[in-house]
C-alpha cells in the first residue's frame, strides 16, 4: 500500500476541529513521518523506525526494505489524509484516505502502536 500524509494539525473538520495534542499528536506526526518517507522512497526508515517489531517481521523482517521497496514500485505521489484518530490505551486506530496518481482514492485503516515510548505502525490496511 501506498501512503503519504497530508496533515492539518486538527483532528476531524469543520467548525468541531481541535488541535491536536498528547498522544493524537504523536500519532498523527508518525503518520506524517511515514508520508515523509513513502514519498522520498526511505524504506529504511519504515522498516526500522516506523514500524512495530510485528510489523517488521511480517513485511520480511531482514528483507522488510528491499520487499517493501518493491510493493511500492510504480506508486506515484502517494497521499493519505487523516480523518479520525480512535485512540484505546497503547493501541490506536486512524482513519484515512490513501490515494496514488492515477489510481482511485480509498479509504482505509492504520493500526499504530505504542512500543518502546513511541507509536509505531502496526498495520496498514487493516
Amino acid at each position: 500500500m501506498a501512503v503519504a500524509a497530508f496533515l492539518t494539525g486538527c483532528l476531524g473538520a469543520g467548525d468541531d476541529a481541535q488541535p491536536a495534542s498528547g498522544a493524537p499528536r504523536a500519532i498523527a506526526a508518525t503518520v506524517q513521518r511515514l508520508e515523509r518517507a513513502t514519498a522520498e522512497r526511505d524504506f529504511a526508515t519504515i522498516c526500522g523506525d516506523l514500524l512495530t517489531a510485528s510489523a517488521r517481521r511480517r513485511a520480511g523482517g531482514p528483507d522488510c526494505v528491499r520487499l517493501t521497496r518493491s510493493a511500492a514500485a510504480g506508486v506515484e505521489r502517494p497521499s493519505i489524509e487523516l480523518k479520525a484518530i480512535d485512540l484505546d490505551g497503547a493501541t490506536a486506530h486512524v482513519r484515512v484516505l490513501t490515494h496514488a496518481s492515477g489510481q482511485a482514492e480509498v479509504s482505509d485503516e492504520l493500526v499504530l502502536r505504542r512500543e518502546g515510548g513511541r507509536w509505531r505502525v502496526d498495520s496498514l490496511g487493516g
